[in-house]
């Protein structure tokens, strides 16, 4: 009875299944996504440190254990030696500027109402406008789920430990992932899980340098010119770099309003030096870091940071280049050659 029955109807029921289980793995995903965001994490550290402990257990014969352990401290360590650092050259000026907020907003507001005075109907919306308000509502739309970033910054020290183990015992988790597939495809799994742990690798070390480089280089601009606040902006500016374009854009527009509010003659200035800096960066410093390595399309990018950013905020901005970079391996290396990539062979001319 069961050998009759229509092919079509097994193949209608393995779609059923497979739908089912796909949202049933999505609403766990939904409900434990602090846990897997922690994870990921962890896992992310472990795959960058393993090479260190590696290298130690091979060149001077360290127990891997004894490694990551050092490992941690000295992480430790170079966090609160940088945080300790960024906020002495940071605190006086982001508390004199929170301080300073409400005489800034009114400056603003009053700058931009002296610009639109020859537009009476603009001018009566100007006057109605909070800047205040305004600018906490076009900024929180990015912010949501800021409770969820807290959440996992207050995980930190279990990502950390599962990035301990994940260093330790790297070797032992990828012979069992690979070997959790069907003989004939472990060594296309080994090779694509080690295109992505390289690829990760290769995209940490280019962002951490580009983001440092380019915060340096805005601040001492910004200072160069005497700007106020010039520490601030060069901190925004090398966190915010993580997303290309609208990253530097978003602190930009805010550096540069809040200097027309405070020292107006400077505006230009602060625009002046933002783009020298991302032109050096864009044209000298990128192609030097990127140069045979990691080079991530940017509108992708910046849709899919967009989109994790509004689900995990922070974190998921954070959490997204990395992401990305490992999804465009998968798709290079599994999804073309199954729809027999022909770009080399097919010129299209594009729309």
């Amino acid at each position: 009875m069961m050998e009759k029955l229509n092919p079509e109807f097994w193949i209608k029921v393995k779609l059923v299944l497979f739908g089912i289980f796909t949202i049933v793995a999505l609403i766990l995903l939904y409900y434990s996504i602090y846990i897997v965001v922690v994870s990921l994490i962890g896992i992310g550290i472990g795959v960058l440190v393993a090479p260190i402990l590696s290298f130690a257990n091979q060149k001077f014969k360290i127990p891997r254990a004894l490694s990551a352990l050092l490992c941690l401290i000295v992480i430790i360590i170079i966090i609160g030696g940088a945080s300790f650092g960024i906020w002495f050259l940071v605190s006086e000026q982001l508390e004199n500027l929170i301080a300073r907020s409400p005489e800034i907003s009114a400056n603003l507001k009053s700058r931009i109402l002296s610009l639109f005075m020859k537009y009476p109907w603009l001018q009566a919306q100007l006057e109605a406008l909070n800047v205040g308000t305004a600018a906490q509502g076009l900024v929180s739309p990015f912010f949501k789920g800021l409770l969820t970033s807290f959440a996992a910054i207050s995980g930190f020290l279990f990502a950390l430990i599962v990035s301990m183990y994940t260093a330790v015992s790297l070797n032992d988790y990828f012979t069992a992932v690979v070997h959790a597939f069907p003989q004939n495809r472990r060594h296309k799994v080994a090779y694509v899980l080690s295109r992505c742990a390289t690829t990760l690798r290769l995209w940490f070390r280019a962002q951490i340098i580009d983001m440092l480089i380019l915060g340096f280089m805005t601040a001492i601009g910004l200072w160069f010119v005497g700007v106020d606040y010039w520490a601030v902006y060069g901190l925004l500016t090398a966190l915010f770099g993580i997303i290309p374009y609208l990253g530097p854009l978003i602190v930009v527009g805010c550096a540069a309003l809040i200097t027309l509010a405070s020292e107006p003659s400077l505006v230009l200035w602060v625009i002046a030096v933002f783009v020298v800096v991302q032109q050096i960066e864009g044209n000298i410093i990128l192609p030097m870091l990127m140069k045979g390595q990691v080079e991530l399309p940017e509108v992708p990018l910046l849709i899919f940071i967009l989109l994790l950013g509004s689900w995990l905020g922070i974190v998921g901005v954070f959490l997204a280049p990395p992401l990305f970079a490992i999804m465009r391996v998968l798709y290079l290396e599994l999804y073309l050659p199954r729809v027999g990539d022909d770009t080399n062979q097919v010129k299209v001319n594009s729309p």
